[in-house]
């Protein structure tokens, strides 16, 4: 294994680590994620303005481990290996947009012209309903730099007043408080259920691969932050929106560039899907494992089918074998 690399963490942080003749790392830090931990250091926090605990209370937390190194390890490595296989994805994720801006500058290099966002896409451009069916709602809150987390299915009856913007796959959306955090993602889940906060602009077009990637360039943000209206709360109306201004090339490169940009994009979506259902298997066989419920080799089983085919069996879990 490679040489550790020394790093420092900030004083409000509490660093563990495991005694090695009585626990492994991996397996602590899992053991640390489990309900009653979690519960226990809740009940640790003081405060109400900024909840905290005392670094001294943090150490005489106490919580049952398995005595067995071995059956520690063991465990520790199924749940890693779920974890291993997500890191892999988003790793792909990154190196996707890299390649992706790459591409794009490349494709400017010749030379162009500018086109604002109204000519070739639309903003906000559906509006929904309060229904009585059910809806998963994406808040700004959820959205990140380039990716968002896909939200669980809630009632109509219990959603937000702001849940009213429409979403489909190919749409991109963006935050319209704070541009300057670059809180933006582009959707290629096709699930009809998904409804965007009107604090959220949605972008529509058919040349939604060359409109992501002139989106996320820095000279779209620092135009987003010249126009936003507000101090403590800057915001961007969504006709400033369609007035900016994006670098475009001729019809048949940007044909080119959208045909292989989708592709990939296509592709990462895939393993962004595989990564929730992952978590999903990983956070099911967490509680299973920890309390001796699902023994290490049937887990091992369905993490090796699940990893090596990229197909989550969800079987497991449900048949009630676990519990």
């Amino acid at each position: 294994m490679p040489d550790p690399v020394p790093f420092c963490i900030a004083q409000d942080m509490v660093a563990l680590r495991a005694n090695r003749e009585t626990a492994i790392g991996r397996y602590l830090y899992y053991r640390l994620l489990c309900a009653d931990v979690q519960a226990s250091i809740v009940n640790m926090h003081v405060g109400t303005m900024i909840p905290h605990f005392k670094k001294g209370d943090f150490g005489r937390l106490r919580f049952s481990v398995h005595k067995s190194l071995d059956r520690q390890c063991a465990i520790a490595d199924v749940l890693g290996a779920i974890d291993d296989k997500i890191a892999v994805n988003t790793k792909l994720a990154t190196t996707a947009d890299n390649y992706l801006s790459v591409l794009f500058e490349h494709a400017l290099r010749d030379g162009g012209g500018e086109a604002t966002l109204r000519d070739i896409a639309e903003v906000n451009p559906e509006k929904r309903s309060p229904s009585n069916g059910m809806l998963r709602y994406i808040d700004i809150a959820s959205v990140g730099v380039g990716f968002f987390d896909f939200p669980k299915e809630m009632s109509w009856a219990d959603a937000p007043g702001r849940a009213r913007r429409g979403v489909r796959s190919g749409d991109i959306v963006w935050s319209t408080v704070r541009p300057n955090r670059r809180s933006h993602a582009l959707i290629l889940d096709g699930n009809p259920s998904l409804v965007a906060s009107t604090g959220l602009a949605v972008i529509r077009s058919a040349e939604w691969p060359w409109v992501y990637e002139a989106m996320r360039r820095p000279e779209f943000t620092a135009y987003l932050e010249a126009v936003a209206e507000g101090s403590a709360y800057p915001a961007v109306r969504a006709d400033k929106f369609l007035n900016a201004k994006l670098p475009v090339v001729d019809s048949a490169a940007r044909e080119v560039f959208n045909e292989l940009a989708a592709a990939v994009r296509s592709a990462v979506s895939l393993k962004m899907v595989e990564n929730r259902r992952l978590a999903a298997t990983r956070d099911a066989l967490l509680p299973a494992l920890m309390s001796g419920r699902l023994a290490v080799r049937d887990a091992e089983a369905a993490v090796e089918r699940a990893v090596d085919s990229g197909a989550i069996e969800p079987e497991p879990v449900a048949s009630g074998a676990l519990w």
